[in-house]
């Protein structure tokens, strides 16, 4: 029982860090432009922390999206339901891996234009 409790003191806080979108994607999501490729988009924001397949049907297009700052609600979302989530950083490959769309979580303050 003692054990369960000290894994569970470290694994909660690990998973909460681990939901957050990093500093590095907060402050260059905006670098991300159309026509990236993933490894360039990845050398920018690191690692993301899902990818999901995208399709026509579903989707609009055939490709994939890259997704950062995804929480357990996120990514259980994203697994059952078909749209950009709306808690994490998502960029949307076509089958080409160039960049076609990306949006901020709904939280952030889009700069005025």
């Amino acid at each position: 029982m003692r054990l369960l409790a000290t894994l569970s003191m470290i694994a909660g806080p690990a998973l909460l860090l681990a939901a957050c979108a990093s500093q590095r994607v907060v402050d260059r999501f905006s670098e991300v432009q159309s026509g990236m490729t993933r490894d360039e988009v990845v050398a920018i924001l690191g690692e993301p922390s899902s990818h999901w397949p995208l399709n026509r049907k579903s989707d609009g297009l055939d490709g994939e999206r890259l997704q950062w700052g995804d929480g357990l609600s996120s990514l259980a979302s994203s697994a059952v339901y078909r749209g950009k989530p709306d808690r994490a950083y998502c960029v949307d490959f076509d089958r080409a891996g160039k960049v076609v769309d990306k949006a901020a979580p709904t939280w952030v303050e889009q700069p005025a234009q």
